[in-house]
């Protein structure tokens, strides 16, 4: 049950310096902070978006960017 699994959160550096937190099961941005340090308060606090996680796990969202 996908409910049952515990997320885990890789970083992303963006060209500004700021840091993002990716939870590996919704696949929302949890943060973009300017301290990565910072980022472990968001992640403890997060709890994906039922919305997000049917739409994961019908192949809607993949974690790959899209062009800008």
């Amino acid at each position: 049950m996908l409910s049952l699994l515990k997320p885990s959160f890789p970083h992303r550096r963006n060209a500004d310096g700021s840091h993002d937190s990716i939870c590996t099961m919704c696949l929302a941005t949890v943060a973009t902070v300017k301290s990565e340090g910072e980022l472990a308060r968001h992640e403890s606090a997060h709890v994906c978006e039922p919305f997000n996680l049917y739409r994961v796990s019908h192949g809607l969202l993949s974690m790959r960017r899209e062009a800008q």
